[in-house]
């Protein structure tokens, strides 16, 4: 009889569960595990890889004074550089 068999007959599906544990106390040391390796990786190249609250204001307030001490730098130059230069016309 298979001579007048024109469909495929359907194969037996079988079930596959992959099981999932969670290990609330593995993930924890995984995570401090992490957070260590990534301190000390950030202490060999000189900084402190971890962001925290309030890192970005900070970081803006110091480029700001180095701003302003730049720019008063300039001007004091700049009055020095006028100031050598009209003693030198008088």
């Amino acid at each position: 009889m298979a001579i007048f068999n024109f469909f495929k007959t359907p194969k037996i599906r079988q079930y596959n569960v992959s099981y999932r544990y969670y290990d609330p106390k593995k993930e924890e040391r995984e995570e401090r595990l992490k957070r260590v390796q990534q301190q000390i990786a950030d202490e060999k190249n000189g900084g402190s890889g971890l962001v925290r609250k309030g890192m970005f204001r900070e970081q803006s307030k110091i480029k700001r004074s180095s701003e302003k001490s730049r720019i008063i730098q300039m001007a004091i130059i700049a009055v020095a550089i006028f100031a050598i230069i009209s003693f030198m016309r008088s």
